[in-house]
């Protein structure tokens, strides 16, 4: 009785297991590119975390800021000009 109940529990695990890789494939594949407003929008979000993490004081953001979002658009371009790798 043991070995069959162990048996059907292996069955079961792989059967989860194969069924999650199905599912994160698909996700994987579907995912469209952000548009420009969407990637200013998480670059702008990125930088001011990074503004507050090193704790400068809200009105003296501004420069950090935009100098942060000019570096990190300056990086995807060069990515982009280089091709998906």
């Amino acid at each position: 009785m043991m070995p069959r109940i162990s048996n059907c529990f292996r069955t079961a695990i792989v059967m989860l297991l194969l069924a999650d890789n199905a599912a994160t494939a698909q996700t994987q594949t579907i995912q469209k590119p952000m548009s420009k407003s969407a990637l200013r929008q998480q670059d702008r979000e990125e930088c001011i975390k990074q503004a507050v993490q090193q704790n400068i004081a809200e009105h003296d953001r501004a420069a950090p800021v935009r100098k942060c979002m000019a570096d990190r658009q300056a990086t995807r371009k060069a990515s982009q000009k280089k091709g998906p790798t």
